[in-house]
């Protein structure tokens, strides 16, 4: 008998994951108390995921990036992002990235492809991801992610659906997309033999709503001087907040965040004692380096205020008044959401780069640009331009923010120490 997917995600969440989560909850780890619900989310999601696939009790469905988790779950569909786990295993295990991205060369994929999808490739032919009872995806938000699906569809046998996504940021580009949604809905009633009920996507678009709105409040808590909370707490809270969408347990660990973090500020306490640098960090997080944050806050006295993609939830709640309302803006925060946000024009990306530095009171900006995306070079362009223009200090370098091997946790290091010794001192 073959062993069951995701085999190796099932040993490190018993031997690992829930190991480390009684240490944060009993605050043996920097910030372990704040961390710990984000953790225990990812774990609750996996374990769900792994009864899908063994019991069948439910449909589950495997989507991709410029969707949230709404909809699947008003039907009683198992979500699972699949751009999440990459992220979340590299983070445990780097080593884990490069077997899986060798796997993926090895069988084929160009070694310019974006790693996320090499890894999900390699993980794919090692019986590594979700066994899915369709997949959701999109043209957005790149190159590599519409070629990425085109490779997975080869050896899945399930159903995929695509989703036209619009290059644009407009009324009308969400009603578009909103029409693309529409569309979704029946291939899923098809899939499960059960018709939305919009009463129900109400429930959770509204529940979803409290979740933004708490998450928007801890944004606005972040622009206080001294920061209330470190780095990696915000970090964390985005990572379950893309994945979680629309459930309670999500809200009330926002809440927690939030309530701490109005607590420190009411008291002048700060993360980071004697806060010197706000960063604004833009694109994607180093997620083979865990100790990175912590290292800037100890040597600098840098904070992390939060992440270009972290702060979608900026944007207008959905509005649950007809089902309409609530595809259009479903349509809207997808197309906000992740990676997607990169998919518009310059113009708007100043816009919202701007917008989120001024507003976070940052002082500086660190851009890692992952090697294998063409949109994050040509933005990078504009922006170094756009930064000298207006004498923003921007540290910038390449890497690969899966895989180690292209350039090395030490190298990163090095390369923002000289940063915050130099131009910021």
């Amino acid at each position: 008998m073959s062993a069951p997917p995701m085999t190796f995600m099932r040993e490190k969440i018993e031997t690992q994951y829930k190991p480390i989560l009684e240490m944060l909850r009993a605050d043996l780890i920097p910030h372990g108390r704040l961390i710990a619900g984000g953790l225990e989310l990812s774990i609750a999601h996996y374990e769900e995921t792994f009864r899908a696939m063994d019991e069948r009790h439910k449909k589950l469905g495997w989507y991709s990036f410029c969707l949230t988790p709404e909809l699947f779950l008003a039907m009683d569909i198992l979500p699972f992002l699949g751009e999440s786990h990459p992220v979340t295993v590299t983070r445990a295990a780097p080593e884990v990235c490069w077997e899986y991205v060798d796997a993926a060369e090895a069988a084929g994929a160009p070694s310019e492809l974006c790693a996320l999808d090499k890894f999900i490739y390699g993980a794919m032919l090692k019986n590594e991801m979700p066994r899915a009872d369709f997949i959701v995806t999109g043209s957005a938000p790149c190159d590599s992610s519409r070629i990425g699906y085109q490779m997975f569809e080869q050896l899945v046998d399930c159903p995929v659906f695509r989703l036209d996504a619009p290059v644009e940021d407009s009324r009308e580009a969400h009603l578009y997309y909103a029409g693309e949604i529409r569309k979704l809905i029946g291939f899923l009633e098809e899939q499960t033999g059960t018709r939305l009920d919009a009463d129900r996507l109400r429930e959770v678009c509204e529940e979803s709503n409290r979740a933004t709105e708490t998450f928007l409040e801890l944004f606005e808590l972040r622009r206080a001087r001294p920061c209330p909370q470190a780095s990696a707490v915000t970090a964390g809270a985005y990572l379950a907040m893309v994945t979680q969408l629309g459930t309670p347990e999500l809200t009330r660990y926002l809440e927690f965040l939030r309530d701490d973090a109005a607590r420190a500020v009411a008291e002048g306490r700060g993360a980071v004692a004697e806060e010197r640098h706000r960063v604004f960090w833009y694109c994607v997080p180093v997620t083979f380096d865990l100790g990175l944050h912590d290292w800037l806050e100890a040597n600098f006295k840098v904070v992390v205020l939060m992440d270009q993609l972290g702060s979608f939830c900026r944007e207008d709640p959905i509005d649950t008044t007809s089902l309409d309302t609530m595809l259009v803006d479903l349509a809207r925060r997808g197309l906000e959401t992740t990676m997607s946000r990169l998919r518009v024009t310059a113009g708007r990306m100043k816009e919202q780069f701007f917008r989120d530095y001024k507003d976070l009171r940052a002082d500086c900006v660190v851009f890692p640009a992952p090697a294998g995306c063409k949109h994050a070079w040509a933005w990078l362009s504009l922006l170094k331009e756009t930064c000298r223009e207006r004498e923003i200090p921007i540290c910038s370098f390449d890497l690969d923010w899966l895989d180690s091997r292209v350039r090395s946790v030490e190298s990163i290091r090095e390369t923002l120490e000289e940063f915050f010794t130099t131009v910021m001192e």
